[in-house]
């Protein structure tokens, strides 16, 4: 009785840590997800500090946001999935903006930027 109770629990506890992975095809690497979030942010921030409402530069924001899609050789679409595939998982997702913050950092402590 006790192997057949300890083999459910082992089996429950290793079927419950398993989540269906829905790998998108077009998966951006973390690699490249980090300077395109940073280019991202940057921009939007730019935005902000000029229009402080986003329904008054959503537009062009939008725009400026496909420039720097295609600068990546990335579709919106591909970076949105990617996106939720990597929110999916918060290590990652947090490993990513601590990376993108941190890239952020270092380019508003170099002089002249």
């Amino acid at each position: 009785m006790k192997k057949w109770l300890l083999g459910s629990l082992v089996c429950c506890f290793s079927c419950s840590g398993e989540e269906d992975l829905n790998v998108p095809g077009n998966l951006i690497s973390t690699e490249k997800m980090i300077p395109i979030i940073v280019d991202l942010q940057i921009l939007e921030s730019h935005f902000q500090r000029l229009y402080q409402r986003p329904d008054l530069y959503k537009n062009a924001l939008d725009s400026s946001s496909a420039v720097v899609f295609n600068e990546y050789g990335v579709t919106k679409e591909s970076f949105d999935s990617s996106y939720t595939f990597y929110s999916k998982n918060t290590h990652v997702i947090y490993g990513i903006y601590e990376a993108a913050l941190d890239s952020i950092n270092f380019r508003l402590s170099q002089p002249g930027l």
